[in-house]
């Protein structure tokens, strides 16, 4: 660990009272950006970028200096609920899991039986943990209609950089390109696969010129040259 980590860390625990700081993985999209869980009274009191780890030196983007609320906000889900009221109206009431089992059942039953099965469409996220069984139940279901990240995110990125360039191109962020065209992204707040947030900041801080194409004055259009 370097020196500089080391003594910041040492600073943290002091000044806060944190208990322990443990290095991990911030898995809040692909990156795997390095970080540091401050714990307090065995909770965790705050995460911080990894000034040791080569993929982010340091840096987090607020969605992962914010991870710690997945498991403590206020709002969040830890039992099925039921709508109550009109949609809009934020009236819920709880319900057990057997309750919501049946309920979910019912109505997937009753929609093959009315439409059939192939009306039953099952969408899946990125965590694909799961993916497989979620193919299984659609088969024992007898719809043939699964969509999955690879559906909708992968496959049609990939395809549409061949068709656009003949190839997958990869943006050298690492050697700091002098230019940099952005088509209708936010790299710093949203990207896709692996890291780029971080690399390319600094790339524009070491004065690389940023062209932005974006019908919305995001935070990288609003810094662009052109």
């Amino acid at each position: 660990m370097s020196r500089w980590a080391h003594t910041d860390m040492a600073k943290e625990m002091e000044t806060y009272g944190y208990d322990a700081v443990v290095k991990s993985h911030c898995r809040m999209c692909h990156g795997g950006c390095g970080v540091l869980v401050y714990t307090r009274n065995n909770r965790v009191a705050k995460i911080a970028g990894d000034p040791d780890c080569p993929i982010n030196h340091g840096t987090l983007c607020s969605k992962g200096l914010a991870s710690a609320q997945l498991a403590y906000h206020p709002d969040r889900l830890t039992h099925p609920v039921r709508r109550v009221g009109p949609k809009g109206s934020g009236k819920w009431e709880r319900i057990s899991w057997d309750e919501a089992l049946d309920a979910i059942a019912e109505r997937i039953l009753s929609y093959k039986e009315d439409f059939g099965a192939e009306s039953i469409v099952m969408g899946y996220g990125t965590g694909r943990e799961n993916e497989a069984v979620i193919y299984r139940f659609a088969n024992l279901l007898g719809s043939p209609n699964v969509l999955t990240a690879g559906h909708f995110c992968y496959g049609p990125r990939i395809a549409t950089s061949i068709i656009t360039c003949g190839t997958n191109p990869i943006a050298d962020y690492e050697n700091h390109p002098r230019c940099i065209m952005v088509w209708g992204n936010n790299l710093v707040i949203s990207n896709p696969d692996c890291y780029k947030g971080e690399p390319f900041s600094v790339s524009l801080n070491k004065g690389a010129r940023l062209i932005a194409v974006d019908p919305r004055l995001t935070r990288i259009a609003a810094r662009a040259d052109i």
